[in-house]
Order: structure tokens, then sequence, then C-alpha cells
């Protein structure tokens, strides 16, 4: 076990999964003395989730980790919808980008998990401790005090400002928070299998849409494919997952004989939400919060998105620039998305991959009809029946100024002094003003000036194409179609959301609103 340089943590983060390393990294950026603890003695090896979205790839580049990720990913895959007879039902083949990056592709969880181990190197605020389960967790005054084991036997106890569990769905400290844990468990069941050496020469994401036995393959990078397939009534669960039986699987799709299976297990799947996502000092994150089915792929996305949003909120409490009701918004903001990211995902597995032959030949009817018209095909390559990034009806936006508030700000290229750099690059982390085709230093009344100081925010001009060359300039007009104003002011947090937008007005103080909203101390 090793120990961080003060022996009293800031933050506590239960679990090292995908959700609790984002979390502390992010926390690690700002600063803040962070202990991840983590009952395993080793990283997590075995492929889990495998479908990233353009937010998480934004998110790795925010903590500078883009780069360490990068070599994982399979970038703009296509996804080929086929009928039991082998009819194309839809092949989603163009990907624009998202946010600055891809818009879909498959990752390796282990290196992604790697990724974010590597990244926490850089903080010397952040320390990881492996083998080590935390048996109680208990509020005291201002604190929470957590028991804690060793794999040898060992007991301690250490202190926290705030505690954040990420531990999963069979969380034991949501349990011990009397926190319910409702929804549904699906009757169907998939056997998932994971290969090594893949021997299936097809680099699209396919879905076999027959109803005698639904499938599912993924390509992974490094020559790494997924296979998923239903099982059926009559199955044999641990028959269908052994070896022979799961390359016979895949040998009615002409594959079967990768060098090596990783992974081949029936798994169940479901669709839970946590009662409430705090406890006062503890705050619940990833699958411990909610656990969703994985049509849609969302899971791992979901937890990431849980992991920007409460971050800042966590860091600018701890260093007193909020006061703690600022933490309430976090499940106000993250738990209609989530919902919606679940239904989608219950949606997708009903609709798309029926097992009663009406509802596949209703579902292919709908599909082939709906694939003949241009606008069905465009909107299902942009991606719009994934719910966009939202932060609906939070009380951190001013949703007066309409144009852009709520949304999560598009990362456009910027060209500056000869090269060309990403938005949030340029923009730096934490909360950001910028100024398009004005100063904000300028343009921005006195104590508005003030409140952007308090919050530490940086500014940043940016121009048009018919703007002042001596700002960094906009490669496209992604943010003023947004914005609607070819002159605008825009506040930005530090996950990216668009809290205001209004025209330059340097007589006229515009973000009072903020003081009570963000609880500024």
């Amino acid at each position: 076990m090793n120990s961080t340089e003060s022996p009293d943590p800031e933050v506590a983060i239960i679990g090292a999964g995908p959700t609790g390393l984002m979390m502390a990294n992010l926390l690690g950026l700002s600063g803040i003395r962070t202990i991840v603890i983590e009952r395993r003695e080793q990283p997590f090896t075995e492929p889990r989730a495998i479908a990233f979205d353009p937010e998480t790839l934004r998110l790795f580049q925010t903590i500078g980790c883009y780069e360490l990720l990068k070599p994982t990913l399979l970038l703009d895959v296509s996804v080929h919808y086929l009928n039991a007879s082998g009819k194309t039902l839809a092949r989603i083949s163009d990907c624009p980008p998202a946010f600055g990056h891809s818009g879909r592709g498959t990752y390796y969880q282990p290196e992604l998990e790697q990724a974010l181990i590597d990244g926490l190197k850089r903080h010397d605020c952040v320390a990881i401790w492996r083998g080590v389960e935390v048996e109680t967790v208990t509020e005291e005054g201002g604190h929470v005090a957590l028991g804690l084991m060793t794999s040898d036997g060992e007991k301690s106890s250490i202190e926290a400002k705030y505690a954040v569990d990420c531990s999963g769905g069979a969380s034991q400290v949501r349990k011990q928070l009397g926190i319910e844990f409702r929804g549904s468990t699906f009757r169907e069941k998939w056997l998932v299998i994971d290969v090594i050496g893949d021997d299936y020469d097809d680099p699209e994401i396919k879905f076999f849409c027959d109803p005698k036995r639904p499938a599912v393959t993924l390509p992974v990078s490094r020559n790494r494919r997924r296979w998923e397939f239903l099982v059926m009534p009559g199955d044999d669960e641990k028959e269908m997952a052994r070896e022979e039986n799961a390359r016979a699987l895949m040998a009615t799709y002409g594959a079967g004989k990768a060098e090596a299976l990783e992974r081949s297990l029936v798994y169940t799947f479901h669709a839970r939400f946590a009662d409430r996502f705090r406890e006062g000092r503890v705050l619940l994150a990833g699958d411990s919060a909610h656990v969703m089915p994985p049509f849609a792929g969302q899971g791992l996305n979901s937890g990431m998105r849980d992991a920007a949003n409460l971050a800042w909120k966590l860091a600018g409490v701890i260093k007193g620039t909020f006061e703690d009701s600022l933490l309430d918004s976090y499940e106000q903001e993250r738990r209609p998305h989530v919902r919606a990211m679940t239904d989608l995902a219950i949606d997708l597995g009903g609709k798309i991959m029926p097992t009663n032959r009406y509802r596949a030949w209703l579902r292919d009817l709908i599909m082939l009809t709906a694939w003949r018209f241009k606008r069905t095909r465009d909107s299902m390559n942009r991606g719009d029946m994934i719910p966009k990034p939202s932060i609906a009806s939070s009380d951190l936006v001013r949703w007066e100024s309409q144009c852009g508030a709520g949304e999560m700000i598009p990362q456009p290229e910027l060209q500056h002094s000869g090269c060309t750099i990403l938005l949030d690059d340029a923009l730096r982390s934490g909360f950001g003003v910028i100024g398009l085709n004005c100063r904000p230093e300028e343009m921005l009344h006195a104590t508005d000036l003030e409140l952007v100081s308090a919050l530490g925010a940086n500014c940043l001009s940016v121009v048009d194409q018919r703007g002042d060359c001596g700002s960094p300039h906009l490669l496209d007009d992604s943010l003023k179609q947004l914005v609607g104003h070819s002159q605008a002011i825009v506040v930005v947090r530090p996950d990216r959301f668009i809290a205001d937008v209004f025209s330059p007005t340097p007589n006229t103080a515009r973000l009072e609103w903020m003081q009570g909203a963000y609880a500024l101390t």
C-alpha cells in the first residue's frame, strides 16, 4: 500500500475502474489530493466495455491522455445491419467527427485503463492503493471516515473531505449507505466472446438481426474482435460458453479459427438506478450510480460523463470557490441524460434484435423503407438517435440566453501563428470565456471580470475568416452557427457545456446570476 505526500486526502475514490481513474486524473489536473482505493492487487485485464463516443475522446484530450489512448482505438468504424437472409437493412458508413474527434469506434478496455493509469503518474497529488478494501464509510462532521483492510488482513482508516464511490454495480458502499438500486433484469442473456488473432476479415461492426439467434460482432484494435450471441430458450449456458461451442457459433459467420479466446462468458444485463447519487459527503458515479444494457454502447461513456460533471465541482468546493450545495447539481444534471441513454439501449435491444419472427419481419419492412430516404440515412450517419450531450433544465445555465445555452460547445480547429490546434487546447482546462470576434477582457463589465477571475477562467479571443488576424482563426463556422451571433461572449464550464451566451455589452453586467446559481463563496 503506497501513500501520498499527505496522510489526509481531500478526495477518496473507491474503485480503480475507468470512471474512478478518469475522476482521479481530472482531480489531479486541479491539484486535489486524491487517493484511489482498489481491492484488486493488479489492474483488471479482461475486456468489458468496447465502444467510445467523441465526448469520451474529448475528455481524454482534456486530461492530456489522448495520445496514450489513440493506439488502442479503431476510428470511424462502419455499422452494418443485416437480416436473417443476409440482406442489408442499413449501413452507417459516413462518420462525421463531433467535438473534434471520431464519431464512432471501438477500444480495448485494459489498454484504455492503462492510459488512465499512466496519466496519473504526472500528478504527485494522486496515488492508487491496490489490494485494499473499503469496509466502512462513515460521515463524521466535516469529513468522511473510511475503514480499510488490506489483502493480508491489516486494518486501518483514513479521513477525506469527500468520497466518490466508483466500485461498480455490486457496490457495497451504496448498500452501506442504504441507497436502493432499483430497476430491471433482462430475461435475455448473451454469450460474449473476445478473441485474439481475429480471423473474420471484415472491419465493420455487424448486427446479424436473425430472430433464430441475434448476434453482433465488433472489430477491436490490434487484431482482436468481439462476438456476442443471444442465449436462446433451451440453451445450456455452461455448454454454450465452452471454447469448441463458442468457436462453432462464430463459424456460422465464417470465423471461429482465431488464435485464442480471451473470454467466453454468459452475461445477464440490467437497467438500474441508485435512488440518489449523493449521501452527504459521499457521491456515486459510474456503475455504482447506474447500469444499462450494452446495446447503445453507452455504459462506460456514461461513467466518463459522470466524472466530467462531478470532478470540477468537487475541486471547486474543496478549494473554496463554491459552497458545498453546488454538488447537488451533479444528480440534477446527470440523471436525465443517463435515463435517456438507458431508454435508448432498451429500445434498441427490443426493436433491432427481436426473436419473434413477425416482429423481425416488421422491423425489416420499417428499416428497409426508411433507408430509402436520404434524410433518414443522413440522420443515422450523424448518430441522431443517440441523445446529445445535455444538461437540460440545469440551474447552472442562463436559459434566457437561448442560442447554445446548455449545449456542449463544439471543438473547431483554430489556426494561429502557422499552427493548427483544437479549441480545447487553446482554451485549456477549467472555466473559459470565449470572445467570438471580440476580446472578453475589453468587452466585459468590471464586475463580470471580477467573477471571471474568481472562477479562474481562461479568456480566449477567436475570429472568423473576416476577423482580426492577431487572434486564433476559426477554420469552420460551427461555433458561430451554434451561438447565432457574429460577435458574442460565450461562458464555458470545465466540462465544456455552455453556461451563458450574450452580445458584448461592456457597460452592462451580465454574469451576476452565476454568483447565486454556482454558490460562489
